[in-house]
């Protein structure tokens, strides 16, 4: 999960540069709202996406990589991780079906291409 992680932040930073905005921890925050709910842990991000020397000049693959090289980095995605998985909720849903003859038997979201 911490590579879904990494890539949802790498896009982030881009976007916030792409926009012409200034990398800040409010920003981190105002993006990543799902994941990042506290102050502390938004400054702590931005403060190492600066340390890292991430600027409006990389590409959104660059700065995934760069992320995938700091051990620091990583501390912070399984800190993320961690929070998001204590405080998310779960539903398990039991389906039981009977099906005869010829079609499909679906439960849920069809998904046709």
């Amino acid at each position: 999960m911490d590579f879904i992680t990494t890539g949802i932040i790498a896009s982030s930073v881009y976007d916030v540069f792409k926009h012409g905005l200034k990398l800040s921890a409010e920003k981190l925050k105002e993006r990543l709202g799902q994941w990042i709910k506290e102050d502390v842990v938004a400054q702590a991000l931005a403060e190492e996406l600066t340390k890292l020397g991430i600027d409006n000049s990389m590409s959104e693959i660059a700065i995934a990589q760069r992320l995938d090289q700091s051990p620091a980095m990583t501390g912070l995605i399984r800190e993320i991780n961690a929070k998001v998985a204590i405080v998310a909720t779960s539903t398990i849903t039991n389906v039981t079906q009977t099906h005869t003859g010829s079609g499909d038997n679906v439960a849920g979201n069809k998904i046709v291409k």
